[in-house]
This record gives structure tokens, sequence and C-alpha cells, in this order.
């Protein structure tokens, strides 16, 4: 992909890393996700399973999503 519009798969991921940073690492929902992106709530599960399947994310349970490699720093008081 040579333009410079994300893709729907890359809002998703870019919004979860965002909410992630943003809440001490806790997690948005489905459809946090979708209304941020602008996104239909099935559209979103579709995008999450294959970040899953890309090896970029990992669902656990009902809501948290792992950022693989992705490491949570406590801030510097």
């Amino acid at each position: 992909m040579g333009d410079d519009n994300p893709t729907n798969r890359e809002l998703v991921f870019a919004f979860i890393v965002n909410y992630k940073r943003a809440h001490d690492g806790l997690s948005p929902s489905i459809q946090e996700i979708a209304e941020g992106c602008r996104l239909s709530e099935s559209t979103v599960k579709y995008h999450l399973l294959m970040l899953e399947r890309d090896d970029r994310i990992r669902v656990v349970g009902r809501r948290a999503i792992e950022v693989t490699g992705g490491i949570w720093d406590l801030p510097d008081y």
C-alpha cells in the first residue's frame, strides 16, 4: 500500500494502542472501538480476528486485548 490512507485494520490497531496508553493499559470494548473508528461492531470483530491471526494482538477473555510485543511501563513520578 503506497497511499497515506490507513486501512480500517490499521485504524483499529492504532485505536487499541492509543486507548491502552490513555487508560493505564486497559483495553477498549468492541463498542468503543467501533465508535472511535466509525465502523460496525461486526467489522471490528473481523479486524480483531485478523490482527490476532497476524500475531499483532491477542484477545484474552471477553475484553482484554494484549498488543503483541507491547510493554506497559509504569509512569515515572
